[in-house]
């Protein structure tokens, strides 16, 4: 596994490690938490430009992507 260093404030560093038994574990599961919501803010702007090109999604496909969408917590953001 590749390893990388980031910088952090003292105080945020005191916080983290007075709050996480493992703060590099913590910092993993952001970074893939971030991947996968921008993986399916992905999705959702190319289901809305399937949908405004009329290409023939079927409405179960297109309400099934919007109900993933909206399940992950991003429904209260415009995708991007």
């Amino acid at each position: 596994m590749a390893q990388i260093s980031i910088s952090l404030s003292d105080d945020l560093l005191a916080y983290i490690e007075h709050k996480v038994e493992n703060p590099s574990a913590l910092i993993e599961s952001l970074l893939q938490k971030w991947q996968q919501q921008q993986e399916k803010q992905a999705l959702a702007e190319a289901c809305k430009m399937v949908d405004e090109l009329n290409l023939g999604w079927e409405e179960e496909w297109q309400t099934q992507a919007i109900t993933d969408w909206e399940a992950s917590g991003s429904s209260d953001s415009t995708p991007q």
